[in-house]
């Protein structure tokens, strides 16, 4: 046991991450909580700031000294609505994509739908705000608050879903391979869970108040486009991403 220890989890902050953070230190006393840029949380696993992250699955391909916690991430199988490409072109027009900063799961999501599903040739760029890309890639709320592109926006989880059959899971719970509480932070990252769940109204009244919106579309995108529990069909969606990335 680690008692008379911290446990520190590191999330994003982000309505899709909140069922899985919100409870945290609730039902453990010894939970602390920070939250950092997505793209960050893998530095502060592998730094040791974190025992914990919710990290971009791309990370954990990248790292094999972490392993994910069993059962827990966040997916969706169909429509996500926070995972977005928003196209200032058509299809068949689109030669630049800006990356959003938030994400590399996302960007890598999104360049292998645009050259393998789509069949286009395109350049990922990074993101500029003097420059207007053909298409760029916008996640979390800041997707969902947004107003529709010019040309539309294409939901990558729904792309990925027609294309593959499956699920796609963009974040996990993850540890280093040698820390040595992995069963006692899984335990405590389902009973957040559990306790975030039944927090959905709670959690999507907050983000109504806070970024707008109806406290019913919250909850209707915690409860219908994420889900968190991964389910055997998430994780062969998750290794079929592995594959198609490995293969470049």
């Amino acid at each position: 046991m680690k008692s008379n220890e911290e446990f520190v989890f590191a999330g994003a902050p982000y309505s899709n991450s909140a069922p899985l953070v919100d409870k945290l230190t609730e039902v453990d006393s010894r939970v602390r909580v920070f939250n950092d840029h997505p793209s960050s949380l893998v530095r502060d696993l592998l730094s040791g700031r974190a025992d914990v992250a919710l990290i971009p699955v791309v990370h954990l391909f990248a790292h094999p000294e972490l392993v994910m916690l069993e059962g827990l991430g966040v997916a969706a199988d169909g429509p996500v609505q926070s995972v977005l490409l928003k196209c200032n072109k058509k299809m068949g027009r689109i030669k630049t994509v800006a990356r959003d900063p938030a994400s590399a799961t996302s960007n890598a999501l999104a360049e292998l739908l645009l050259t393998r599903y789509f069949k286009q040739k395109i350049e990922m760029l990074d993101f500029n705000a003097e420059e207007t890309p053909d298409a760029a890639v916008v996640i979390g709320d800041r997707a969902l608050c947004a107003e529709p592109a010019p040309a539309g926006d294409i939901d990558l989880a729904e792309a990925w879903q027609k294309w593959t059959n499956l699920p796609f899971v963009f974040a996990v719970w993850a540890v280093r391979k040698d820390f040595a509480f992995i069963d006692e932070v899984t335990a405590i990252a389902h009973k957040a869970y559990a306790a975030g769940f039944l927090a959905t109204e709670e959690i999507a009244e907050r983000f109504a108040e806070k970024l707008g919106g109806s406290q019913d579309f919250w909850a209707d995108y915690l409860d219908n486009s994420i889900h968190y529990r991964l389910s055997a069909k998430d994780l062969e969606g998750l290794q079929r991403f592995r594959k198609l990335m490995a293969k470049g």
